[in-house]
């Protein structure tokens, strides 16, 4: 997390990826049965919602969905059976969606899972005949959903390089994404050491799709979607700078694997790609924590919000950005196709500086203890940022690192909030933002008040009812009671903020002799308006 006073373009003609999972169109929106003009009518959607690619995932666990395959089962489970009336008619659905992408002008990549974190109904028979295969992962609840494969072994990775050649020759494609979001590939501590191994993977499908795109005459895209760090990357077995150093890949997405974080150190990966022609598109998902998705009832980002985060991505070097998981909020107002029209301003960065926008830097799995300790996402790593204060220190005092793209001088305003959680409207606290002090009087203050909500998670939908699993990252916050809070807040001008990463520094300089306890700060919030 270096300085930086870089100011940075967009690369390319290619801004915004929609990525379709294996199942939440299908569940959520397709009919039953689904044909060819329900197939068109969703890629529609997409070109009108902004985006210039639909990557649709086409292989899960060992499965094929949205096609058949003579190599492979195809998905068992209930939702992928609408497909089947136009399979058994010889009409292959991701023909069709590749059909009307390019109709539209949209790139159309297959998407394939690597591994997968979702418990099934039933496992393909190479699961099930092959159990010396399976990966062995550490302790954890979460670490037991999904029969992730280890890659160690020849036999797995040509189990799954098979489908990607038959994809890539069989269908016109415009090239291949390969998703790596998943509790691992090799065993724990051995990622570095066996690294090569899905190197050799990855090099072994970019000659495929060279070959391929020759027979085509045009080149074939590889993608790869990846963790939040180079060193969580580094450590599962993922060499992203090999990859990218080789010319092995055409853009890299990184990103929490089910939440926006806005504090994703994206100046390391800009660092790998804007030297080589691989694109950057950081991934944007619905929520900002889980804390943020239970609390609000799965609540989608706002339209300011994600520009807020789309401003973090071009101002650190980004070329576009990867939508995932966008469907999983569909029941929310403004519903279907219209709340996909908020992706099209994302597209320019002149429009997203043309309105206001929100920065939510959110403690992303504070609250979970399913991957092994608290805070820690399914790498392992702590994905928990907080400043934590302790009554009984004298001058406790902090810092919390933040990533801000913002000229303020060229703004109508900016505020600066944080909220601490067991702070007091009496705690008198010292506050710098760059280590320069905010003075006492220009900061704002709510009383501490345990904020009402409503934790109802489940919905009826016809005759479905819809319920958040444990493994998706939502916390039960039914049998917990969070602290009080306050917030302290102040306007931010031109001289305090930096561009690219910034710190906040808090001193307890007086504790409210009424208080107990830690002072917690892991929420901060920034909104700006143009002029």
């Amino acid at each position: 997390m270096t300085q930086t006073t870089q100011r940075w373009a967009p690369r390319g003609d290619h801004r915004l990826l929609f990525v379709s999972d294996p199942s939440s169109i299908a569940v959520n929106l397709l009919p039953d049965p689904t044909g060819p003009e329900d197939l068109r009518r969703w890629v529609d959607m997409v070109a009108d919602g902004g985006a210039d690619t639909l990557v649709q995932e086409v292989y899960n666990q060992g499965y094929s969905v949205y096609w058949q395959s003579e190599q492979l089962q195809y998905d068992q489970r209930p939702q992928h059976r609408r497909f089947l009336p136009m399979l058994e008619a010889g009409d292959q659905p991701l023909s069709v969606l590749i059909d009307q992408s390019h109709r539209r002008g949209l790139r159309c990549l297959a998407g394939f899972r690597i591994n997968d974190d979702h418990n099934f109904p039933a496992y393909a028979e190479f699961y099930e005949a092959h159990p010396e295969f399976a990966l062995v992962l550490p302790e954890g609840e979460y670490y037991r959903y999904g029969k992730p494969l280890d890659f160690t072994f020849d036999a797995v990775r040509e189990y799954l390089y098979a489908p990607m050649q038959e994809v890539a020759s069989r269908f016109e494609v415009d090239g291949l994404e390969l998703c790596f979001r998943d509790h691992g590939y090799f065993p724990r501590e051995s990622g570095r050491e066996r690294a090569h191994l899905m190197t050799d993977l990855l090099r072994r499908v970019r000659v495929m799709l060279d070959e391929e795109g020759r027979k085509k005459g045009r080149r074939m895209i590889l993608g790869a979607r990846v963790f939040s760090t180079l060193e969580e990357c580094a450590e599962l077995g993922l060499d992203v700078e090999s990859w990218i150093g080789a010319g092995l890949l055409d853009y890299l997405s990184p990103g929490d694997v089910m939440f926006t974080d806005f504090s994703l150190p994206l100046d390391e990966f800009a660092a790998l790609t804007r030297p080589s022609t691989c694109m950057l598109y950081p991934g944007m998902y619905p929520w900002t924590s889980s804390r943020a998705r239970s609390r609000l009832d799965q609540l989608p980002l706002s339209p300011a919000t994600c520009r807020a985060f789309a401003q973090t991505v071009y101002g650190s070097g980004g070329d576009g950005l990867s939508v995932y998981n966008h469907f999983c909020t569909i029941w929310h107002a403004p519903f279907y196709p219209q709340s996909l029209g908020t992706l099209r301003q994302l597209r320019d960065p002149s429009r997203v500086l043309a309105a206001e926008r929100h920065y939510l830097f959110d403690p992303t799995w504070a609250g979970q203890t399913g991957f092994g300790g608290e805070g820690r996402g399914p790498t392992g790593a702590v994905r928990a940022n907080q400043l934590v204060l302790s009554r009984e220190v004298q001058g406790a005092a902090g810092e919390y690192r933040f990533p801000l793209f913002e000229e303020m001088a060229e703004l109508a305003g900016g505020t600066l909030l944080f909220r601490g959680f067991g702070l007091t409207e009496d705690d008198e606290l010292e506050v710098r933002l760059n280590g320069q002090v905010i003075a006492d009087g220009l900061i704002g203050r709510t009383r501490a008040a345990d904020a009402p909500v409503d934790w109802g998670h489940v919905r009826q939908v016809g005759e479905r009812r819809l319920k958040c699993i444990p493994e998706q990252g939502r916390i039960d916050f039914r049998a917990q009671k969070e602290p009080a809070f306050s917030t302290r807040w102040f306007a931010l001008k031109d001289c305090l903020v930096a561009w690219g990463w910034n710190r906040l520094e808090i001193h307890l300089a007086r504790s409210d002799p009424q208080a107990s306890g830690l002072v917690v700060i892991d929420e901060v919030e920034v909104f700006v308006a143009p002029q």
